[in-house]
């Protein structure tokens, strides 16, 4: 499909080719490993950085999401398909199937949002074929995305002139162009690595956490405080907007994307407790928060519910770090080896509540949101690595109500 000078899909069908890295190149990327150092974040190309959802689908596409009252795309980060391809390509799959599930009507998701880490291990052009152009070749719409610490990090002896050339190369080019030889998907025109999205229904601001394997950064000595004004300016930009809406009946839903989550229980990863520190203070002084917080880094799913004690909202924070890398290494388990029980609320260090309300460390997959005038809707399914045909499966629903600003299990 082609459309505004775009294209996505391959023009013909095309079954899974197993793509195997040769053990050298494993070996050698693992060797360099990351210099894991804060990088300089690449300046948005327009300021600010914010494009709407018509610069990429047609004018037809955006009405049939106004007619059906919803906008639904899909969501995951942490695909790349390094050492062992199978999974991503079952994500993929999936992804393909449910974009063409005929129950959507004339309403399927309009695009996917990746959640970061696009490639492994490090965010070189030479891997874009492979674990990009390659596992969503058959992927009929637009790809959006956020960086992860894997697309930003450098080795030493890199030629790059800077972190994430190879993402800005493909995603943040300034018109639609060819990605890669062999493939019809073009490049995507996001105006920066960090940029708000607007949609119908729904509000995107997406952040770069830089290149950090343990924890995430907005704002230090070397990225300047660039990105935290950017924060701060589309917080007062999401609130006017509903704001303008004298009605109060439409709420436009405000969805927050950062790569390093903010929460996780994950045995390797950590949670970002003081990038979060940096949102919330952006988020009071703006005097409107997140409706929903969607994240990767984490290899697993996993749902929380944050109440915050001011005025007793509910936020949902989500780690959907599994869309395809090998690697799921569970969450931290106890003296005895069990998990935390579903239901654990903790204290959050700032005076809040934060309740584990589901999770799945053993399978991969993919996110299907529903976002309408009213609530979001979030889908959380899985899939067979080993029966790439085999439907996915849902394993966790809920349903953020807008208005009410609280979240219940479907």
């Amino acid at each position: 499909m082609a459309t505004n000078g775009f294209s996505f899909a391959n023009p013909t069908y095309t079954s899974d080719s197993t793509y195997t890295y040769s053990i050298g190149e494993i070996d050698a990327d693992q060797a360099y490993r990351g210099l894991q150092v804060t990088e300089a974040v690449p300046a948005p190309s327009v300021n600010p950085p914010v494009m709407d959802l018509s610069a990429v689908l047609p004018a037809a596409t955006l009405a049939a999401i106004t007619e059906a009252g919803k906008l639904v795309f899909h969501s995951v980060g942490d695909t790349g398909g390094i050492i062992r391809t199978e999974p991503q390509l079952a994500v993929a799959d999936g992804l393909c199937a449910d974009l063409a599930d005929a129950s959507y009507g004339s309403n399927p998701p309009a695009f996917f949002y990746h959640l970061g880490d696009v490639v492994y291990f490090f965010g070189q052009q030479t891997y874009y074929p492979e674990q990009f152009y390659e596992p969503y070749r058959n992927y009929n719409a637009p790809i959006f995305a956020i960086p992860g610490n894997h697309d930003g990090v450098m080795y030493k002896g890199e030629p790059a002139a800077y972190s994430l050339v190879a993402f800005v190369e493909n995603f943040c080019s300034a018109t639609p162009a060819q990605g890669v030889p062999g493939f019809a998907r073009t490049t995507m025109v996001q105006p920066g690595v960090y940029f708000t999205l607007t949609a119908p229904f729904a509000r995107f601001i997406g952040l770069y956490s830089n290149t950090g394997e343990s924890v995430g950064v907005l704002e230090d000595s070397t990225t300047g405080t660039a990105q935290i004004e950017f924060l701060q300016a589309q917080l007062a930009a999401a609130l006017a907007a509903r704001n303008a809406d004298t009605t109060g009946a439409n709420p436009q839903a405000l969805i927050l994307a950062v790569h390093h989550p903010p929460f996780t229980g994950s045995s390797e990863h950590l949670p970002s407790a003081g990038m979060l520190a940096e949102i919330d203070q952006c988020c009071e002084a703006a005097g409107i928060w997140p409706d929903l917080v969607l994240s990767g880094h984490a290899h697993m799913y996993e749902r929380y519910t944050r109440m915050m004690a001011a005025d007793g909202r509910q936020i949902a924070y989500v780690v959907a770090g599994n869309g395809g890398y090998y690697d799921l290494p569970g969450l931290k388990t106890d003296a005895s080896g069990s998990a935390p029980p579903i239901g654990t609320a903790q204290p959050d260090g700032s005076g809040n509540t934060v309740t584990l309300n589901a999770y799945n460390d053993t399978q991969f997959g993919f996110l299907t949101i529903t976002v309408s005038a009213t609530a979001i809707e979030v889908k959380s399914q899985v899939v067979d690595e080993n029966n790439p045909d085999a439907t996915a499966t849902v394993i966790d629903t809920f349903t953020v109500d807008l208005t009410a600003h609280t979240v219940t299990t479907s």
